[in-house]
């Protein structure tokens, strides 16, 4: 037979850590500890569901971006032309302010003083880091293996200003638009794919690092907390379907979407809260 063992919920939260729990005080009405930890395992569960959607944003984003540019600059490391010529556009756009009297980059027209270093962006810093690893496990630095091995935000950088300009020979923007989002959906525009981008990047961070998902300025209670997530999973659709209706659609098809819903919601936050944790002891 089997018993149910109410959970020592003071211990549990110790362990847990107060300060990490004490951030769950936000989007529970109740705050007992039982409440907290529920609330806690919920935003797990949240989190795991969220995983397979921005799982599919990121690949396919990416290899969008290196079907274009490999095409557009005619050649599969397409990214060491782009990021050089950004890099460019960024140390002009700073050097003023920021970097002349400690840095040079002769790309840019700077030119080697003894008492300066070379500069490099952190876009390029990036994929120097992904190059380096893939040396450290003897991979080669091929395409396909920087294009694993890169970061989300690798991706999401490639979409800002630096890399818009009117020499398609040298900038991703704006000539790319055309090629990478689909014609008629809602996202057709690199800086409306870049504002989006940034949040949905910043999401993925806080799931990484096992931290809330649910918190934003916008989060006040447990209503604000599932809009939010709900309104950030609707970004990652309309990226997805804007360049890729196949890649949406058998998103959708695979249930993932669906179950992400299920447990973004109300009733499961209170099924959570309400239940806790249940612990079964055999015997």
């Amino acid at each position: 037979m089997s018993v149910t063992k109410e959970p020592n919920y003071t211990e549990l939260e110790k362990f847990i850590s107060v300060d990490r729990l004490s951030s769950y005080r936000t989007i529970v009405r109740i705050k007992s500890p039982k409440n907290l930890i529920g609330a806690y395992h919920w935003n797990k569960h949240v989190s795991s569901a969220l995983y397979p959607i921005l799982q599919c944003l990121e690949i396919t984003l990416r290899n969008s971006l290196h079907i274009v540019g490999a095409s557009s600059f005619n050649a599969s490391d397409w990214y060491e032309q782009v990021l050089k010529h950004g890099g460019d556009v960024k140390f002009k756009t700073g050097y003023q302010n920021k970097w002349s009297e400690k840095y040079y980059r002769k790309s840019a027209g700077y030119h080697k003083a003894p008492d300066k270093k070379p500069w490099v962006s952190n876009h390029e810093n990036m994929l120097k880091n992904t190059k380096n690893h893939l040396s450290r496990d003897y991979k080669p630095a091929t395409a396909s293996n920087v294009i694993a091995g890169v970061m989300f935000g690798f991706w999401v950088s490639f979409f800002e200003d630096a890399y818009s300009g009117t020499d398609p020979r040298k900038f991703l923007w704006p000539h790319s638009e055309a090629l990478i989002f689909k014609k008629g959906e809602e996202i057709q525009k690199r800086k409306q794919a870049h504002a989006l981008l940034e949040e949905l990047q910043e999401l993925r961070n806080r799931m990484s690092h096992h931290e809330p998902v649910w918190k934003n300025k916008s989060v006040t209670d447990d209503v604000t907390a599932i809009s939010f997530l709900n309104s950030q999973v609707d970004n990652a659709l309309k990226l997805i379907r804007s360049l890729s209706n196949e890649r949406f659609q058998y998103l959708l098809d695979t249930g993932k979407v669906s179950h992400f819903r299920e447990i973004c919601s109300a009733e499961s936050l209170k099924s959570y809260i309400r239940g806790g944790v249940s612990i079964e002891i055999q015997g």
